[in-house]
């Protein structure tokens, strides 16, 4: 598992494989792939509002999952800047890792990414000249202190309404720099040049920067753990707990804030006592197989999560020969309980049925007897006429006729993969179809998504699968909108 480390503690062999690794993906093309990302984004959606945290923190992970495969090392991890200690004398800026300051005229002249070994790109791809830096010459001549970081760090809730650069009191707005100290913002105009403008990718600091970011998000996260995202509905579309946050100008795609929420989940590590991982939440599939389990200790708790496509009603259920008591959070707020239950299934065994909303819940499961182990088993089922269930998808077999026929209503497919391959999803049809590959394992984690990748409005996703069980996800592009589709699966 790769631990992202402060900097200035990498040694000389991290940092020549960390440098390698991002020149090999400049080679690649890839790189700039992910300026132009960053670049095409609109502003409003990834920045001064509530998805800045986690959409930046999919995408510096997605350079790290990058950075390890061109690298061959998974434990290959993109550094943090910690600013406190990251002035221009720091170690960081020397010529075996970053290089440092512009020259008179901004260019920066030493280390790997120096002129004539390293060229910045615009907007539109195309070559636009060396990297630029002009440390502290942009306004803000100092970097955020650990006290001011320390202040930031006690601020709740994560965000308010009106969802933007004035909301207060706000920890993302502060963390971003709009209000309060000012720490995101103030890093990017302290090294100035290509640093600026939205195409700020372009210089490698970018991403140690944004991972100090994510580190004081991670930290925050785990000093206020009842401390939910924010908003998880009603605000600007993109922003909301489960949104879609990837916004470009032409449609809103990609991961959700609720996907990347937890860092464990991510294999995100950062070095230091306070940022060990929370240990990740075993994910229930709606309508599978119960999930096997133990209470292994007298007085042991588990915790487990599953996900609610739409409106509708379902059971959560235990089965085996202990005696279970259950209790049931949610929706999005593993704190908010919503109902439990001791022997409302057969024999010992705990039960609950009841109608829910769309969102992602949380059983908690104990014994009844605080003194007592056990195993037993738990699954969640839908009941009734739900419109939601999962059918599976059989590869390269007929397409599968299906129908987005209410508002916001999705559909889910099962995707059993047993030899690693190269694999097609598509619809066909006249309908606008989006669609999210999750997996492996698990319905919650988004591994891709289109939207217009196909013929016409259709959707298609092609890549590189390992063996698994996977899940697809169909919508309509607008939360209005309806109509029929097919669904196939191809492998090449």
């Amino acid at each position: 598992m790769a631990v992202r480390k402060d900097a200035n503690t990498l040694s000389a062999a991290e940092r020549a494989e960390f440098v390698a690794a991002i020149q090999a993906l400049k080679a690649e093309g890839i790189y700039d792939q992910f300026v132009l990302r960053h670049a095409n984004a609109i502003m409003s959606a990834i920045h001064r509002s509530p998805a800045f945290l986690p959409w930046h923190r999919r995408f510096i992970f997605d350079l790290e999952l990058e950075l390890q495969r061109v690298s061959g090392n998974p434990d290959l991890g993109i550094p943090y800047w910690n600013w406190p200690s990251g002035s221009a004398n720091a170690s960081m800026w020397n010529d075996n890792l970053l290089g440092g300051n512009g020259d008179a005229q901004g260019i920066v002249r030493t280390g790997p990414f120096r002129a004539g070994q390293w060229t910045v790109v615009n907007a539109s791809g195309l070559p636009a000249g060396p990297l630029m830096r002009a440390f502290g010459q942009s306004g803000l001549p100092a970097l955020p202190t650990q006290g001011e970081i320390n202040q930031v760090m006690t601020v709740t809730p994560y965000d308010v309404s009106p969802w933007n650069l004035s909301s207060n009191p706000s920890f993302r707005n502060q963390l971003e720099g709009w209000i309060g100290p000012n720490l995101h913002n103030r890093g990017h105009v302290w090294v100035g040049g290509s640093m600026l403008p939205m195409t700020s990718p372009n210089d490698p600091v970018f991403f140690m920067h944004h991972c100090m970011v994510d580190k004081i998000w991670h930290d925050w996260q785990l000093r206020f753990p009842n401390q939910r995202y924010l908003p998880e509905t009603g605000g600007p579309f993109g922003q909301n707990l489960t949104d879609p946050m990837d916004s470009t100008p032409s449609g809103q795609i990609g991961p959700r804030p609720i996907d990347v929420l937890n860092s464990a989940a991510l294999g995100i590590v950062y070095d230091g006592i306070i940022t060990q991982p929370q240990p990740a939440i075993p994910h229930i599939i709606v309508g599978a197989n119960p999930t096997q389990a133990d209470i292994a200790s007298p007085g042991e708790t588990d915790l487990f999560q599953f996900e609610i496509p739409s409106f509708g009603p379902y059971t959560m259920y235990t089965t085996g020969s202990s005696d279970t008591f259950m209790t049931l959070f949610g929706p999005n707020d593993p704190n908010a309980q919503v109902a439990s239950n001791d022997d409302g299934g057969e024999n010992l065994n705990s039960q609950i049925t009841r109608n829910l909303s769309a969102g992602i819940y949380y059983l908690r499961i104990r014994l009844f007897s605080a003194r007592t182990t056990g195993n037993y088993a738990v699954g969640v089922r839908s009941d009734g006429n739900n419109p939601n269930p999962v059918t599976e998808l059989i590869i390269d077999g007929a397409s599968i006729n299906a129908a987005i026929s209410a508002a916001n209503e999705s559909d889910l497919y099962r995707l059993n993969i047993t030899t690693e391959g190269t694999y097609t999803i598509q619809t066909n049809g006249t309908t606008d179809t989006f669609i999210t590959l999750h997996g492996p394992n698990s319905q919650i984690p988004v591994i891709a998504s289109n939207d217009d990748g196909g013929a016409s409005f259709n959707a298609r996703i092609r890549r590189q699968i390992t063996a698994g069980e996977y899940f697809v996800r169909v919508r309509h592009f607008s939360p209005i909108g309806t109509g029929p589709y097919a669904i196939r699966v191809t492998r090449e």
